[in-house]
C-alpha cells in the first residue's frame, strides 16, 4: 500500500530504498522503490525509461522467436503478414476479424477453414499470416505442420522406442493450436481416419482452435473420403464445420505460382 504520508520514514521521501533488486518483468538489475507515493511515481518513471522498454522488447521477442521455432512453421513462411496478401482484400477483412476477435473465437474453440479448387490460390500463405499473427499478438504456442506430416510424427513413435507414442499423439491433441495445411493431399487409410477423428474430438471437446487447408470444400473432403471407402466419412466433416463455423472460407483467384512463373520467364 502507498503512503499517505508527506514525509516517509524509509526512504526520506527520495522514493529508493538502499536496496538492489531483480525485475523480471524486464529482466534488470535496478534500485528498490519505496511504497510511498515518491516511491511509487519514481518507479512508473524508470518503467517507461528507454532503458526499460527496450528490455521488455527483447523479452517479447525472445519469446516470440521460441513460439515460432515451437510451431516449426516452414523459415518461407515465417514473416508472411496480412498486408502481404495482395489482392485478396475480402480475405483480409475475414482474416483481421478472426484475428482481432481472437480472445473470444479462442474460448469458443473455433479456427477457421480454407480450400479452394486448386493449388497456388494463397491458402498456405493465408494459414501462415494467421499462425505468425496469433503468435505476434497474442504469443499462442501454434504447431504448422501438413497433415502428412503429422501422421509421420506420430508413425515415428512406432519405430522409435525413444519417442513416446502416446506423448506425440497428445502433443497434437493438446496443442493450444493447430494448423494443419493440405488436409486430404494424400490418400487416406482407416488409421489416417481413426488418428484424425482422435484428435479433433479431443480438440472439439476441449475447445481448442484448429486451422485447415485443403483443395476440397468440407463437402468435396467428405465425398474423397467416402470414394476411399472409410467407414462414417461425415464424422470429420461434421467435426469440421463446428470447429469452424463462421469461417470456412473459399480461396479464390489466379494460381499465383503459374503467374509468378510467367512473369519471371518475361523478364528474361
Amino acid at each position: 500500500m502507498i503512503s499517505k504520508f508527506a514525509n516517509c520514514l524509509e526512504c526520506g521521501n527520495t522514493g529508493l530504498l538502499d536496496k538492489k533488486v531483480y525485475y523480471p518483468f524486464c529482466g534488470l538489475i535496478g534500485e528498490e522503490y519505496c511504497l510511498c507515493a515518491t516511491g511509487d511515481k519514481a518507479f512508473r518513471r524508470w518503467c517507461g525509461s528507454e532503458e526499460v522498454q527496450k528490455a521488455i522488447c527483447f523479452i517479447r521477442q525472445e519469446e516470440v522467436n521460441k513460439a515460432l521455432a515451437f510451431s516449426e512453421i516452414p523459415s518461407h513462411w515465417k514473416e508472411k503478414t496480412p498486408v502481404s496478401l495482395e489482392g485478396q482484400e475480402n480475405l483480409i477483412l475475414t482474416v483481421n476479424r478472426y484475428l482481432d476477435g481472437f480472445p473470444k473465437f479462442r474460448e469458443q474453440g473455433i479456427g477457421m477453414y480454407l480450400w479452394s479448387e486448386g493449388s497456388g490460390r494463397g491458402k498456405t500463405h493465408v494459414l501462415s499470416t494467421v499462425c505468425n499473427e496469433l503468435i505476434q499478438r497474442y504469443l499462442v504456442p501454434c504447431i504448422f505442420m501438413t497433415e502428412e506430416q503429422m501422421y509421420f510424427r506420430i508413425r515415428e513413435a512406432y519405430q522409435n522406442p525413444a519417442v513416446s507414442e502416446k506423448k506425440q499423439y497428445r502433443k497434437f491433441m493438446e496443442a493450444k493450436c493447430l494448423f494443419l495445411d493440405d488436409l486430404g493431399a494424400t490418400k487416406i487409410t482407416p488409421w489416417k481416419n481413426e488418428v484424425l477423428t482422435g484428435i479433433l474430438d479431443y480438440r472439439l471437446n476441449h475447445r481448442l482452435p484448429t486451422f485447415f487447408t485443403s483443395n476440397f470444400s468440407p463437402e468435396g473432403y467428405e465425398q474423397n473420403l467416402q470414394s476411399s471407402s472409410i467407414a462414417r466419412p461425415g464424422r470429420i466433416t461434421s467435426r469440421i464445420y463446428e470447429m469452424c463455423r463462421g469461417f470456412i472460407l473459399e480461396v479464390k483467384g489466379e494460381d499465383f505460382r503459374k503467374k509468378l512463373a510467367f512473369k519471371l520467364q518475361n523478364q528474361i
